[in-house]
């Protein structure tokens, strides 16, 4: 016990000195036009209000969703709340990812945890680390977690099995402004393109008019989904998956050649300059600035519902000398803290077993974009939801894009780079990493000297980290 509480402090300190180093900013792993929580929002959308039952067990419940998506969750508690007199949940929202994430860092040392957490997928190693959960699988029915998509599944894992339980899973997708491409004579995007074909489509609709071809802020999560996509490796071990990640390895072949694609668009003028955010980019785009726009499935309801336009969906790129390999797990798990009484967490437990069942996670997926985490509602959806995709493709693609993602290689082994990378300071690491945009677009460097210069601060925050953990 005494070394768990040692370990929380050095976690809750290493957060706070990133938080500082990142002047106060916020990013996430997703942050749609609808209010996902990794945008500059601080608008709550307003905590759970429903009376306490004066005999119920209370759960605390933080949560980082914000804006429309905030509602939809608080709707979901309602209806949980309503549903039974035994347990009552008392939700709160806690701001962005990253402030959630630290808020509970925090309260480890504090000794105010809530019961359960909405964490980023970045925090997941963190979260094993704090060594304070009741893991999922140790409170999961015999097959209860092969009820989940396998990808969904696989990062919430350790080698004994689920530690969280899904709720909010998301993949980057490119939505297009079909009156532009049609203007410039373009057919839809392929399922398989690369950065090449892609530049094609830039040059003819940039040569029909369109002042730039995509928006998309300098945030990380863009890199390592489409590092992903071309098959690279974001760290050593597997990705940090056989072992604790020692080195990153971005710096290297397809990150080198991700980061020029990226970069690129800028410096040569297909995309602006707009630097670390998630809501200037939509601003561009719904004003027909831009064509296309990289951003999150979780806000297919957001671009649906506000753009004047008709908008469509397509795949994320990937590099020239690679095949297509597919898209990790983004969003965010419901993480179970220990409250020492089994009484407490099973009534928790209940609560997470309801937002990850069937209803709950149609009316999650149809009123924001997340895609639901069951395999059943995927492999055989009911016709409620057939008839939906039918009248919303777009809530489709971020599914087909996932269904098609390559789990295996072609010698039958696992595809670590499509499983996500797996570190403890990763959260440190993507800022490191977004910082190195402007070392190529204000400062001048070239992308692989950048890299080299970001590899040698990443690394020494994973050597920082794992000497806690050795011996």
């Amino acid at each position: 016990m005494r070394r768990t509480r040692y370990w929380t402090g050095v976690l809750v300190a290493m957060a706070l000195v990133a938080s500082a180093c990142d002047g106060g900013t916020t990013e996430a792993t997703d942050a749609p036009t609808t209010g996902d929580q990794g945008a500059a929002t601080t608008a709550a959308p307003g905590d759970t209000a429903a009376e306490e039952p004066g005999d119920a067990i209370t759960i605390e419940f933080w949560h980082a969703m914000a804006d429309d998506l905030g509602q939809v969750v608080e709707d979901l508690v309602d209806q949980y709340n309503e549903s039974q007199d035994e347990v009552f949940v008392n939700a709160t929202f806690q701001g962005s990812y990253d402030d959630t994430y630290n808020a509970l860092l925090a309260a480890f040392e504090a000794g105010t945890a809530p019961n359960i957490t909405q964490n980023f997928d970045l925090a997941a190693q963190t979260m094993f680390d704090t060594g304070r959960l009741v893991p999922a699988y140790t409170l999961m029915e015999e097959g209860e977690a092969d009820e989940f998509l396998p990808a969904v599944r696989e990062y919430y894992s350790d080698e004994d099995g689920m530690v969280a339980m899904a709720f909010n899973s998301s993949t980057p997708i490119v939505y297009y402004n079909v009156d532009m491409f049609e203007a410039a004579g373009l057919e839809p995007p392929p399922g398989d393109w690369d950065f090449s074909t892609f530049l094609e489509y830039c040059e003819a609709l940039e040569a029909s008019g369109v002042e730039f071809c995509v928006t998309f802020g300098t945030v990380g999560w863009y890199f390592e989904q489409i590092l992903a996509n071309s098959g690279g490796l974001y760290f050593n071990n597997n990705n940090g998956r056989t072992d604790r990640a020692t080195e990153v390895q971005f710096n290297e072949g397809q990150g080198v050649e991700v980061f020029e694609f990226l970069t690129g668009l800028i410096a040569d003028g297909h995309a602006p300059n707009l630097g670390n955010t998630w809501t200037d980019t939509d601003s561009v785009f719904f004003a027909e600035e831009a064509a296309m726009i990289f951003d999150s499935t979780a806000g297919a309801r957001g671009f649906q519902d506000n753009a004047g336009f008709p908008v469509s969906t397509a795949f994320i790129p990937h590099s020239d000398s690679s095949e297509r390999n597919g898209v990790v797990i983004g969003g965010a798990a419901l993480w179970l803290i220990d409250s020492g009484d089994n009484e407490i967490n099973r009534a928790a437990w209940d609560f997470m077993r309801f937002m990850a069942s069937t209803d709950p996670q149609v009316q999650w997926h149809t009123g924001t974009g997340y895609f639901p985490v069951r395999a059943d509602l995927q492999e055989s959806p009911p016709a409620e939801l057939e008839s939906f995709w039918d009248e919303n493709p777009n809530f489709r693609t971020a599914m087909e894009q996932l269904a098609t993602t390559r789990t295996e290689l072609d010698d039958g082994s696992k595809n670590y780079a499509v499983l996500g990378g797996r570190a403890g300071p990763f959260p440190e690491i993507r800022r490191i990493l977004t910082e190195t945009y402007s070392a190529v677009l204000d400062e001048g460097m070239s992308p692989q000297e950048a890299l080299d210069q970001a590899a040698v601060r990443a690394n020494q925050a994973l050597a920082d980290y794992n000497a806690f953990f050795e011996g």
